[in-house]
């Protein structure tokens, strides 16, 4: 039975990719009714770089969050990821459906991908189709195809698996010319630009080699690893050049003690949500003592013992537990990444464990057990899997809708995140007038973030902030003062709390003290017109006309349809004796 399916397959190999894409589609395609949610918002709708069609050089030049200014620092160098927003911005604005249509399809093409590769590696197409099914249809990757913000996910796991198919070509070729290598670290490339992680995919080769040596000798696989070598070189250059170094992020080094600790418990949580996908959240917390002592890492060293042990009898079992392994790896220090188990960070990798377990139900069961009525039961397995899966998704992704349905949905996921806390504060807050109870919600994510195995300074700079903000509509002036003072000394490089404090002293009156909190605050982020817009203003109430038009410029400079800023300017210009200078402003208004 196996034999006639696996000759059906081979001879309608295109037919099947294109039906396994089309079925990704279907399941996912209610993303498209999915709107812009959590990051999706600061990084497309609040980014000059996308909205603004003649900053798109700075894509190239900056990190994933340099559109807000120099206190950004991070290690994310992702141009392909801002490169694809400005395209489809182009396209029809800050229309969401495009956006999720977009990853929708890229995520299709990725499974069709992973068929092809599964139908080289695993030389069975019926065990290919198996392992492309559990793959593309594992609940963990709602959050990767219906999350906009998951693209460099979703664009490294493409170009990765296209790299690698063409790398297991090149090496089935008769001539092993080093053209097929070449392109394969072509194709690979853009991979590198969406995502860091896509660094791993040349040690994926060397482990290929290690589990199937073939004839040659290391050094001519040296020389066929070479353009993969050149692609890093390209890349890392490009890194050191933008961001001035290899990483941008501050590391501290009494977390460093834990990493060890931390890899070792990272590894049983990302095999159990593989195995066990249940519940499913974008804002899982991460506890280092229970991730530590729970038998889930233990399975993964019984993994890679019987992968080392059947090294020689079933090479390829054991190459796919290196490929989960490797292209997990650059996620597992818990030092460089939010979410430490995130959902995403297994797309990839999980492209190896998918096709692991197809080939050992697939293929090694039915070959170590002679049974007739044992394939279709196995195959009835795999099926009724995949059915199980595909509801699930169809479950998960209007959890993604919009934000309100996100933290709902998180708020019973995941009720010990600090993260969640925090944005159900901002909910109550700005939705629901409530602040009282935000205010509850604030202190209760400040508490879950410091009891967390990785306080972020991040979600406590943001309690400090909203609790400021609860503080002023009291006006308790003081208070909000002294909050936003607090987050000031958290994350003194990042801009909010100074434009805050700005707030705060201007419709009092204090020009001078509130242009020196703007001033601050223009100095770490160029880019917000807000506080360009009201530091002109507090330089035109002090008496600097010139110094005021310079700030309402620039404002509209970064946003060509703010008109406030050319009205501003040129009254500004009024005021400095520049007639002719306001009435060419005016006219630049009145053209818009």
């Amino acid at each position: 039975m196996l034999e006639r399916w696996n000759n059906w397959i081979a001879e309608h190999a295109r037919w099947t990719g294109g039906l396994l894409a089309l079925l990704t589609l279907a399941v996912y395609s209610g993303s498209l009714s999915c709107q812009f949610v959590f990051d999706d918002i600061p990084q497309i709708l609040e980014n000059p770089f996308i909205t603004n069609a003649a900053l798109w050089r700075k894509i190239f030049i900056g990190s994933v969050w340099s559109f807000r200014g120099a206190g950004e620092h991070d290690n994310f160098y992702r141009p392909l990821q801002f490169v694809i927003y400005w395209v489809l911005y182009r396209f029809n604005g800050a229309n969401p459906a495009v956006f999720h249509l977009f990853q929708v399809l890229l995520c299709a093409g990725t499974t069709w991908l992973v068929f092809e590769l599964a139908r080289e590696l695993l030389g069975s197409n019926l065990a290919a189709v198996g392992g492309t099914l559990l793959w593309a249809l594992h609940p963990q990757h709602v959050e990767t195809i219906a999350w906009v913000s998951a693209l460099p996910d979703a664009g490294a796991a493409l170009f990765q698996v296209l790299g690698f198919l063409l790398f297991l070509r090149a090496e089935k070729a008769s001539d092993s010319s080093l053209r097929g290598y070449a392109l394969a670290a072509l194709a690979y490339f853009p991979a590198l630009l969406f995502k860091e992680s896509a660094l791993a995919l040349p040690l994926v080769v060397i482990v290929y080699w290690f589990f199937f040596p073939r004839e040659s000798s290391w050094k001519r696989k040296a020389i066929r690893w070479l353009p993969f070598g050149g692609a890093l070189a390209v890349y890392l250059t490009l890194r050191v050049i933008v961001l001035g170094g290899l990483s941008q992020a501050p590391q501290t080094s009494n977390a460093l003690r834990e990493v060890p600790a931390a890899v070792w418990g990272l590894l049983g949580q990302h095999l159990r949500f593989f195995l066990w996908p249940m519940p499913i959240s974008a804002f899982r917390v991460f506890d280092l003592r229970t991730s530590v002592h729970s038998p889930w890492p233990w399975l993964v060293i019984l993994a890679a013992f019987i992968a080392v042990l059947l090294r020689k009898r079933d090479p390829l079992l054991g190459f796919l537990f290196g490929w989960w392994l490797l292209t997990l790896a650059p996620c597992l220090d818990f030092r460089m990444v939010s979410f430490p188990v995130a959902d995403r960070f297994s797309y990839l990798p999980s492209v190896g464990a998918a096709l692991a377990v197809a080939h050992v139900l697939l293929q090694v069961v039915p070959r170590r057990i002679a049974m007739p009525q044992l394939a279709p039961a196995l195959i009835g397995i795999v099926a009724l899997g995949s059915i199980a899966c595909a509801a699930d998704d169809v479950r998960l992704v209007p959890t993604w809708g919009d934000n309100v349905a996100l933290w709902n949905y998180s708020l019973r996921a995941s009720p010990n995140s600090a993260l969640v806390h925090l944005f159900q504060a901002t909910l109550l807050r700005t939705r629901d007038g409530n602040m009282k109870g935000a205010e509850a919600e604030y202190k209760t994510a400040l508490r879950l973030n410091r009891e967390s195995s990785k306080p972020l300074a991040g979600i406590a700079y943001e309690c400090y902030l909203g609790l400021g903000q609860i503080a002023m509509m009291r006006v308790s002036i003081p208070e909000a003062i002294d909050d936003y003072k607090q987050a000031i000394q958290i994350s003194p490089d990042h801009n909010p709390a100074f434009k805050a404090l700005g707030a705060v002293y201007f419709p009092q009156g204090d020009y001078k003290t509130a242009a020196g909190y703007f001033q601050t605050a223009v100095k770490l982020d160029p880019q917000d017109v807000e506080s360009r817009f009201f530091l002109g203003t507090c330089e035109l109430k002090l008496g600097n006309p010139q110094e005021a038009a310079a700030q309402f410029h620039a404002a509209r400079q970064v946003d060509p349809t703010y008109i406030e800023a050319y009205q501003a300017e040129a009254r500004a210009l009024d005021a400095a004796g520049d007639a002719a200078g306001a009435a060419r402003v005016r006219a630049l208004a009145s053209g818009r």
